[in-house]
């Protein structure tokens, strides 16, 4: 017994869902690196003597790394053809001779960091270092947050290059997992470059967009009236035969395979329905709706939480919701 759901009855609702991950150097495992990033002539770089950061067969070269975020982020700010992210006055973005860059698996972020969700504790210095994000792809300083409010107010414009940068640190470019801490002060020089007691921590929220969907199935008036229960045939019965390896496949949970006698494999129910099923007045219970895909597959069942009578005289409408 099958029915075509109309288009008006399926609804299909994205939301936005958010887990929370702390993260430190020593999870570098999972793909979450932190490296240093130095300017300095490509022309001049050798890889076999460069600087460079190995994770396992990973290996990140100071001075390509710094190019790599200078070509993606900051070449170019007030073009948005050149480089990636915001383009308006709300992001401040200036690179110096040298950076730290912390990288996270896309695994780990999903879509992208959640804005204003970041929080960055170093202990690279005598005192733990603690950088925040804005919400707009800053990271500053909580210890100074009245200091980089001041330095942020009124936006970012071309002009402002010659701003005091306050307790600004660097940048968070949420959709890549990267942080770039581009202050070169001696209190954020070496931010995610040392382990252990002097490492760090990051925690964020990562973002992932989940799709509610739901079914609106219709049983009109006289439809679905017949029933597909092995209990209202006629002296249900039926046989089979088991051979082979899988036989144990086609036991009930706690059969054992040596007990004797007949099995079923395939239930061959009787044609016949018992009287009471052809009664006028037999209406049979719903307990389950499944929907199937174009090819007649079955994909997904809706189980009712108590059986519900399908009065041939009356419409029934069901809803099937579930995420993916």
């Amino acid at each position: 017994m099958f029915k075509p759901l109309d288009p008006t009855d399926i609804n299909i609702t994205p939301f936005k869902v958010y887990k929370e991950f702390t993260l430190t150097e020593v999870d570098s495992g999972s793909g979450l690196y932190s490296f240093r990033a130095i300017s300095s002539s490509a022309r001049n770089f050798i890889k076999n003597t460069a600087a460079k950061k190995v994770y396992f067969s990973a290996s990140f070269y100071e001075i390509p790394s710094w190019h790599m975020i200078n070509q993606m982020y900051y070449r170019d700010t007030s073009n948005p053809f050149n480089n990636f992210g915001s383009n308006d006055d709300t992001q401040y973005r200036l690179l110096q001779p040298s950076a730290s860059v912390i990288s996270v698996p896309q695994q780990l972020y999903g879509e992208r960091i959640k804005p204003k969700s970041i929080e960055l504790k170093d202990d690279s210095t005598a005192t733990t270092v603690t950088v925040v994000d804005d919400g707009h792809g800053n990271l500053y300083d909580s210890a100074y947050s009245s200091s980089f409010a001041a330095f942020a107010s009124g936006g970012f414009l071309d002009a402002d290059i010659t701003k005091s940068t306050g307790s600004f640190v660097g940048n968070a470019f949420y959709e890549h997992g990267v942080l770039a801490v581009t202050n070169t002060g001696s209190r954020y020089v070496d931010i995610g470059s040392s382990t252990g007691t002097d490492g760090f921590s990051l925690k964020y929220n990562a973002q992932v967009t989940i799709n509610e969907y739901e079914y609106t199935c219709i049983i009109g008036e006289n439809e679905f009236t017949a029933t597909t229960n092995i209990s209202a045939t006629y002296q249900k019965s039926g046989s089979m035969n088991l051979t082979g390896s899988d036989t144990w496949r086609s036991l009930p949970a706690g059969d054992a395979l040596y007990k004797s006698g007949s099995y079923k494999t395939k239930y061959e129910q009787a044609t016949d329905y018992e009287g009471f099923v052809t009664s006028a007045s037999f209406s049979p219970y719903v307990t389950k709706v499944g929907l199937y895909n174009d090819f007649n597959e079955l994909v997904a069942v809706g189980q009712l939480s108590m059986p519900i009578k399908n009065d041939p005289e009356l419409s029934l409408g069901i809803v099937v919701r579930f995420d993916a």
